[in-house]
């Protein structure tokens, strides 16, 4: 291809991530997603306000 190589790397892609540590790309790119597709949370892009101990 015109003797120039092609370098190997990252792609960077939008998408999004809950609190629960589920990453994801939305299928409309226009709306923001209700709910997280793997906890159901509709709080995922909010940080947790309170954190309980496990005692």
């Amino acid at each position: 291809m015109g003797g120039k190589k092609m370098e190997i790397g990252e792609v960077l892609l939008p998408g999004y991530r809950c609190r629960c540590g589920h990453e994801w790309r939305a299928r409309n790119n226009n709306e923001k997603p209700r709910v997280c597709p793997k906890c159901k949370s509709p709080n995922w892009d909010r940080p947790f306000q309170f954190r309980r101990e496990k005692i």
